[in-house]
């Protein structure tokens, strides 16, 4: 038997010279280690008009449609968030962050669609959100603007609300996720977390 197995074109090519007794290669697997959560008790603020926003686009004379892009939002930014904060509590309200550290709200800045003209040509959906952080005095810690987006194909007349939802989705978790990388990134909200770090390790 071979001693390792290979997982590659060039690795199989060189354990067949294994059988000549030379050694087959290890082919070492990349493994992305995460970055530690950012240790903030976080309030996502997700207002109710945020998380209705609709947006149409085109008319009624040409193919206008509708995207439900805020309760597809609403849905995806808790769970993202919570892969880099220690503690995410969602509200409806700024003033019902309770004991935040941080709160954080987002909001449309705009909404892109393209337009395809067959079936199976891809068109993109773009999400662009603003987000706001804020301590619990109010200041203002970090201002940035986060894009999301996918493309899918617009579909035919049997397949076209499966693919517009596909479409909603798909952007509202890449939006998702680029927030919370944005978030996790932000030079502001580290200090913040250091600040807590310090003050927790001098109580203790």
């Amino acid at each position: 038997m071979l001693p390792n197995r290979c997982s590659s074109a060039l690795c199989a090519l060189a354990c067949y010279s294994a059988l000549l007794g030379l050694r087959c290669p290890v082919i070492a697997q990349a493994q992305s280690m995460p970055d530690s959560k950012l240790n903030l008790r976080a309030a996502l603020v997700l207002t109710p008009e945020f998380c209705a926003t609709k947006i149409k686009k085109g008319t009624w004379m040409s193919n206008q449609e509708q995207f439900d892009v805020g309760k597809a939002v609403c849905s995806e930014l808790g769970p993202a968030l919570k892969e880099v904060l220690t503690g995410v509590t969602s509200v409806d309200a700024g003033a019902s962050a309770g004991d935040a550290q941080v709160v954080l709200t987002p909001r449309f800045i705009d909404v892109t669609a393209t337009q395809a003209k067959i079936a199976f040509s891809n068109r993109e959906l773009v999400l662009l959100v603003e987000w706001t952080a804020k301590d619990r005095s109010g200041k203002t810690l970090w201002l940035e603007t986060v894009q999301g987006s996918a493309k899918h194909h617009i579909g035919n007349a049997f397949t076209y609300r499966k693919n517009l939802k596909l479409i909603v989705t798909d952007s509202s978790k890449d939006l998702a996720a680029q927030s919370a990388s944005k978030i996790s990134a932000s030079a502001q909200l580290r200090d913040l977390a250091r600040v807590s770090d310090a003050t927790l390790a001098g109580k203790n």
